[in-house]
This record gives structure tokens, sequence and C-alpha cells, in this order.
């Protein structure tokens, strides 16, 4: 009786600091969806990147981070459906926050499956990346003006040559 008292009492322990880790990570949104997309937990990172509570967002269905043309393309059935068949999907794209403004995000959504293969739901980790997209675009337009630059003084230096 007690080693059961004991193993329930670590698994407890164990399930707390699994739940203060994830809910610890705020550079990603970390959540879990049921089989058809609603949410189902929400950590402090989700909250952070995505701006819902954890009490606004819980039972609604995920799609609501895609765009419009998204939904309308049916793009999150289509994620979850290649998520169940592979296994996981990664995808990048734009989302939507809760104040409708769009960020870049890269995700993966992974099929989390009972012991007889059933499926139970997904989980869902999203990172915003628009900061380095734009450090990216930044970098190549950096390039190509010190390129057009560079061509310029070539340029400019045939031509200076020619007319000597």
């Amino acid at each position: 009786m007690s080693d059961n008292r004991s193993t329930k009492s670590a698994l407890l322990e164990t399930e707390e600091q699994f739940r203060i880790l994830v809910d610890s990570v705020e550079e990603y949104a970390i959540y879990l969806l049921d089989p058809i997309g609603r949410i189902v937990t929400w950590n402090s990172g989700a909250e952070k990147i995505k701006q819902y509570t954890e009490d606004e967002i819980i039972g609604k269905n995920f799609a609501c981070f895609y765009t419009p043309q998204d939904v309308a393309a049916e793009k999150p059935q289509r994620n979850l459906r290649e998520a169940a068949r592979h296994g996981h999907l990664r995808d990048q794209g734009p989302r939507v926050r809760k104040d409708g403004s769009i960020f870049q995000a890269e995700v993966v959504i992974t099929a989390l499956r009972d012991s007889s293969g059933n499926l139970r739901g997904y989980s869902k980790v999203t990172r915003d990346i628009t900061d380095q997209i734009r450090t990216r675009e930044f970098e190549a337009e950096k390039i190509a003006a010190e390129k057009a630059s560079k061509a310029k003084d070539d340029f400019l230096a045939a031509l200076s040559h020619e007319l000597r």
C-alpha cells in the first residue's frame, strides 16, 4: 500500500515539474489540441506570443490563429490531417494574434497517440520568427547595396581609365 502511495506521489510530483517546465518557456507557444483542434492547454509563451489568456482561449479551435485566407483554404484542418498521417508536420507562415496583428511563425504539430495507436490529440509548438526574417531581409538588402556600390565603383573606375 505504501509503495502505491509513493508511486502516486512521485507521479504527481513529476507531472507538476513537467507543467512548471512547459509553462516557464516564454519563447515558444506550447499547447495541446484535442483530436478536432480545440485548445486543451496553454503555456505562458503562448500567452506572450498570441496574446490570449488561458481562460480566453481554452476550448476554442486553433484555426483562430490562421489568416482568413488560410482558414478559407482549410489549412488548419489539412495541417492536422498531415500531422496525423505522418506523425508530425512542420510549417512556416503567417499567424494572427488576438489583436489581429500578423506575425511570421515556425510551427511543429505532433500527433499524440495512445498505446493502441488511437489519436488522442496534438501537441503544437509555435515560434515567432518575424525578427529573424526581418534580419535576413536586411542582410540581403545590405549585400545587394554593397554589390551595387561595387559595380558602380568598377564602372566609374573603368570610365575614368577610358577617359584618360
